[in-house]
């Protein structure tokens, strides 16, 4: 390592994944808490792009709006508002041509790639191509959509055959814009039309908000997700693996030799006081590029829960040690030895006095019983670690409260969608691939980790902020870009800084941070119990069996949250809440 990288706090430990990607230096990070700021900021890169933009995703909606609400000029009626959103506008980059297009056009996916493509830009479309079992949206209907739009797409069907996991799937959300700007993490530009989720949402994850509406008409569940934007060098890996995939379909399937990507040489590095590195997850038989498995980011959490010496932090749709092959009961899978080994080291962790919290979501869209099992064997290896409070398990809901036509509170789970690792605010990941046999051998996935402590510190304050109730998504925006060094007006910098030395304050040593969300979880819960809004998100994960302790209903697929709590024997509970406010 050169001077610049040993200067970096922990490089002297071994962080990182061999074989595949290297580890950069002059790579820039940032990060995006939720689909408002990341899609946000995509459609400023998709709509000032010069050369190229390329997406590989899991699944894809044309029509779904980038940009909403606020963020939308047409909302925007006074004068003086109206030059401040230009100036905006003109900060992130944007021509004056482009700023008239923003403007004057709805910004879904297909309208601001169709602009892209008929200015020149080479625009190029990655998606799986999902077994109709699996599918949550038609693949063929967006091909062909976006072939009529100017915009060159394949399917890529490199997951189908015998050598593969029955339910294995292409699971990346990558996206690289003129070979210098990469986009990885939690999310793609979805709507589940015929299900219940929308990727769009605020740190808020209101209970109902007319600007998520699916085709019925009704709000779907709260999304929470994590996404990242890397520059310089390493955004020239996340470029590498969408050349190395498309062009992989194109040769297999014969298509026309112009529908190559060719090399291009890696960005110029840029000013960064981090080390980075891309790391997937890619299994045999996927592509030619590589004939053995690729596990890199099974790798990154080895050593990352090896280097542990005080906390994990983690966010995660999963937590299994048992493939699933479509039946949610626990064992019936193969074992996963990278999830068993990956348990076995936050056992020794736990042994060694580290404090370990995790956030899932209490109504996954299947196997909440592998993690059930999962969490359980944790807790019964490390009993001393359970009970001194150093295993915190949580989850997410939001609240909403109708004294119409009767005075009542209504309660929805947030979908945990996020895949994000954070380990002694010294390192972190944030990616495609989940805590399961799928992201850590099965599907092919992409990660970004981060050695930046600042970064690393700041990230986890925000997340837990945002899920304390401690900060809106206007909070949360801008200390992230104040954190990423990314511009903003000397109002706005002066409002995000304050709001960093608030949870600084509030959050900053990371054991009285956990001790606060166990209390607020605890608090929520009681509030549930007697039908009371919640404070902020959290609520304790309950697996079927301490939900049926707590006298609660409860679905072994669907969680606790939906299904109720039990009416409380005692009226004087909700008014014993009544008035309880922050910690």
């Amino acid at each position: 390592m050169t001077t610049m990288a040993t200067a970096i706090a922990g490089a002297h430990k071994q962080w990182w994944a061999t074989g595949d990607m290297p580890v950069r230096e002059g790579s820039h990070v940032s990060y995006f808490i939720d689909g408002r700021a990341t899609f946000l900021e995509m459609c400023r890169h998709f709509i000032r792009a010069r050369h190229s933009i390329y997406l590989a995703n899991w699944g894809l909606e044309p029509e779904m709006e980038l940009v909403r609400g606020s963020d939308r000029a047409a909302i925007i009626k006074d004068a003086e508002s109206h030059k401040a959103y230009v100036s905006e506008l003109q900060l992130a980059g944007l021509a004056a041509p482009d700023i008239d297009f923003w403007l004057n056009n709805t910004l879904t996916v297909i309208n601001v790639l169709r602009y892209a493509a008929g200015k020149g830009v080479d625009v190029k479309v990655l998606l799986w191509k999902a077994k109709k079992s699996f599918a949550v949206y038609d693949p063929q209907r967006v091909h062909d959509l976006l072939t009529e739009a100017g915009i060159t797409c394949l399917l890529d069907d490199s997951a189908e055959g015998i050598l593969h996991h029955p339910i294995e799937s292409l699971h990346q959300k990558a996206t690289v814009i003129d070979g210098s700007y990469a986009f990885i993490g939690g999310l793609d530009p979805l709507i589940e039309k015929e299900d219940d989720f929308d990727r769009w949402d605020t740190p808020e994850h209101l209970y109902s908000t007319p600007l998520r509406r699916t085709h019925n008409e009704t709000t779907p569940h709260a999304w929470h997700d994590v996404h990242t934007l890397i520059e310089g060098p390493a955004a020239g890996d996340v470029a590498l693996n969408f050349r190395q995939r498309w062009n992989d379909v194109i040769h297999r399937h014969h298509k026309i030799k112009k529908f190559l990507v060719s090399e291009q040489p890696l960005p110029p590095a840029v000013r960064s006081n981090s080390l980075v590195q891309i790391a997937r997850t890619v299994p045999k038989h996927t592509y030619s590029f590589d004939r053995n498995a690729i596990k890199g980011i099974t790798q990154l959490y080895d050593h990352a829960f090896t280097n542990t010496e005080q906390f994990v932090y983690l966010e995660n749709q999963y937590f299994w040690t048992h493939a699933y092959y479509g039946i949610d009961i626990p064992f019936v899978g193969n074992e996963s030895p990278e999830m068993d080994q990956h348990v076995e080291q936050l056992c020794q962790a736990l042994k060694r006095g580290v404090t370990i919290s995790i956030i899932l979501p209490d109504h996954p869209n299947v196997g909440r019983a592998f993690s059930d099992a999962a969490l359980t064997a944790l807790r019964n290896k490390v009993p001393e670690a359970e009970a001194e409070g150093r295993i915190q398990a949580f989850c997410l809901a939001s609240s909403i409260y109708l004294d119409q036509p009767a005075h009542i509170t209504r309660y929805r789970p947030i979908y945990v969608h996020a895949k994000v690792g954070i380990v002694d605010d010294e390192w972190y990941t944030i990616g495609s691939g989940n805590l399961n046999n799928r992201g850590m051998s099965d599907d092919t996935e992409i990660n970004v980790a981060v050695l930046n402590s600042q970064q690393a510190h700041g990230l986890r304050i925000l997340l837990q902020g945002e899920h304390l109730g401690l900060v809106t998504a206007v909070d949360i925006d801008r200390a992230a870009r104040l954190l990423s060094n990314k511009p903003l007006n000397a109002s706005d910098k002066e409002h995000a800084q304050h709001i960093l030395d608030y949870l600084e304050t509030t959050l900053g040593d990371p054991f009285a941070a956990v001790h606060l969300m166990h209390e607020r979880a605890m608090d929520n819960l009681e509030r549930f119990k007697v039908n009371q809004p919640l404070i902020g998100h959290l609520l304790p994960y309950l697996t079927t069996a301490e939900a049926l302790n707590h006298h609660l209903k409860v679905n072994g697929d669907h969680g606790w949250i939906e299904e109720g709590a039990k009416p409380s024997q005692n009226s004087q509970d909700a008014e014993n809440l009544e008035g309880k406010q922050e910690h």
